[in-house]
């Protein structure tokens, strides 16, 4: 996914370092996964400018985070457009987008969703 985000990421002069073990499992339904998940990665891309945007997964025993850091206070502009729907996709997968400033620097999108299998 982030690959295919690469032509926007160079036309902006960022660099998305994705530091998502490439062995982690989601059990969800992979369409409605990857929207989420695009939707808030293009959106941190379109927002940032000659920056580092850092994807990571944080996996607990019920919950995995999938946090975007590092995006432009931009960012929830841009998303905004958006939001509802890309929300109600991932409450559909049992989950929650929080948006929040960063401790350093412009703000950083999370994903939330339960580590066991939810129906769509």
């Amino acid at each position: 996914m982030v690959q295919s985000l690469l032509p926007e990421t160079i036309r902006r002069d960022n660099l998305v370092l994705n530091e998502i073990p490439r062995d982690l499992r989601v059990e969800a339904d992979e369409n409605m996964l990857a929207y989420v998940l695009w939707r808030l990665i293009n959106g941190a891309i379109q927002s940032t400018q000659n920056e580092c945007i850092r994807i990571e997964a944080i996996a607990t025993d019920d919950r995995l985070i999938i946090r975007i850091k590092d995006v432009s206070t931009n960012f929830r502009h841009i998303i905004s457009r958006e939001y509802r729907q890309v929300l109600h996709v991932a409450e559909k997968l049992g989950g929650s987008i929080n948006i929040e400033n960063g401790k350093e620097y412009g703000m950083n999108a999370a994903f939330c969703i339960s580590s066991s299998p939810v129906a769509a």
